[in-house]
């Protein structure tokens, strides 16, 4: 029969898997995907475009009729006194009579329709809105660019630390066996106690990067998981190689920066905002229609008949033109006006500087990808040189000093490598981005 202790660990380790949710992403597509419904920056942005849309649908309920329905009930518990002169009442001149007019309840309802006819200021603001709106969701597609980039620096850093780390592990491997074997001739008396520093010199160096490798790739992990908004204890595995992500094909037509929506989208805002300013110099019309009706009484008797309703009616053709406001409302015009021309010109240079950005990111990928092959070849033919050497020092004809700065240059070498691994990885992550429609 099964202990209870069993069940103990069995129930702590279920809810420990419960706890920990595992991700599994093939490629940075999917990681970018799962970013626009999770990543809280992204998240935020959408919100903001969700209330630029209310507020446009705000700003066309502005320039609708308004209309109202009012009503009410008055106890005149003391109605007012008023002196009357008492020749009206037969009574000798000089006198006066207190005579209270009104009755104790007074009830009133009606209806108050109005709509403008002209007011250029609310038409202005719908136009406002409607950019503003524009502006918001081209702000959404600019933070989803941003986000990614720092997703694609993540991804593939971890990529490029997986790389450095299979060769850093081969590179210890080596320096490991050149520093045992250079430890033992120096116990012999066959070699200097420079040789073994320098053999020990080479393994601590293949160590550190292995080290660095290792603590970058943790480092990657965490950094993504805060962008995907995961928890520490999730877990984070990338089925995408190395190999997969450097085979790319760069001539694919790059889409439009949405830098450049943003920029147009601010300046029709600021052109919006100036022409809604200079409105306010003109004219509006409104037209008013009041509906009310009344009923006094001086029993407390409502929705019981009793005397008549006095209806009252009127249409009304309202004009209001300002004319002097101590110079506000045109100083506001004028700094607008300066607004516009500001957006519009950096509107202008951001569509200059993203065709350039452009053309030079697609010069310098090309840039990388060739330097990254010669620094490849590089390498490799340095461990042919290291591989040649070793076998001429194991034959006696070329000394230990000679093979240990061959694997010292094939170590620089293979930094160099990962140096031009990691430009062109940047190079690439970036063209992709430029090749998404956001």
């Amino acid at each position: 029969m099964l202990s209870k202790s069993f069940y103990i660990f069995l129930f702590t380790f279920t809810q420990a898997a419960i706890s920990q949710a595992q991700y599994i992403f093939r490629s940075v597509e999917d990681v970018w995907k799962y970013a626009d419904t999770h990543n809280i920056t992204i998240l935020t942005a959408k919100h903001e475009y969700d209330k630029a849309y209310f507020s446009r649908l705000q700003s066309y309920s502005n320039a609708l009729p308004q209309a109202s329905l009012t009503g009410s009930f008055t106890d005149n518990t003391a109605l007012q006194t008023t002196l009357i002169p008492g020749e009206i009442f037969g009574a000798p001149a000089g006198t006066y009579r207190a005579v209270a007019f009104g009755q104790k309840y007074i009830y009133t309802g009606g209806i108050t329709a109005q709509v403008d006819i002209l007011n250029l200021q609310n038409w202005f603001n719908i136009q406002v809105a409607k950019k503003t709106e524009d502006y918001n969701k081209a702000s959404l597609a600019n933070t989803r660019k941003t986000i990614y980039q720092q997703i694609a620096t993540q991804y593939y850093s971890y990529l490029l630390m997986q790389e450095a780390a299979r060769l850093a592990r081969l590179s210890e491997s080596i320096a490991d066996s050149v520093f045992q074997s250079v430890s033992n001739k120096y116990k012999e008396g066959n070699v200097s106690e420079a040789n073994v520093d320098v053999s020990k010199m080479n393994l601590e160096r293949a160590q550190q990067t292995t080290i660095t490798a290792q603590y970058q790739m943790q480092s990657s992990k965490n950094n993504l998981k805060a962008l995907l908004g995961l928890s520490l204890q999730d877990s984070l595995a990338f089925e995408g190689t190395l190999q997969n992500s450097t085979d790319y094909a760069a001539d694919i037509p790059m889409q439009e920066d949405p830098s450049i929506r943003l920029a147009q989208y601010q300046s029709q805002v600021s052109l919006g905002q100036y022409r809604a300013a200079n409105s306010n110099f003109i004219p509006t019309l409104t037209l008013i229609y009041s509906n009310t009706t009344q009923q006094y009484d001086n029993k407390y008797e409502p929705f019981q008949g009793g005397p008549a309703w006095f209806p009252a009616t009127y249409s009304s053709l309202k004009a209001s033109w300002p004319i002097f406001n101590s110079g506000g409302k045109l100083f506001q015009s004028k700094k607008n006006k300066i607004t516009y021309d500001e957006n519009w010109q950096q509107y202008e240079n951001t569509k200059k500087q993203c065709a350039i950005n452009d053309e030079n990111l697609r010069l310098n990928y090309e840039k990388a990808k060739a330097f990254l092959q010669k620094t490849e070849d590089v390498m490799k033919l340095s461990f042919d040189n290291y591989s040649h050497i070793s076998y001429r020092y194991e034959a006696g004809i070329q000394s230990l000093d000679e093979r240990l700065n061959a694997f010292s240059d094939y170590i620089n070498y293979q930094n160099q490598y990962l140096n031009s691994l990691s430009d062109l990885l940047v190079q690439i992550y970036q063209l992709k981005i430029r090749q998404q429609s956001f």
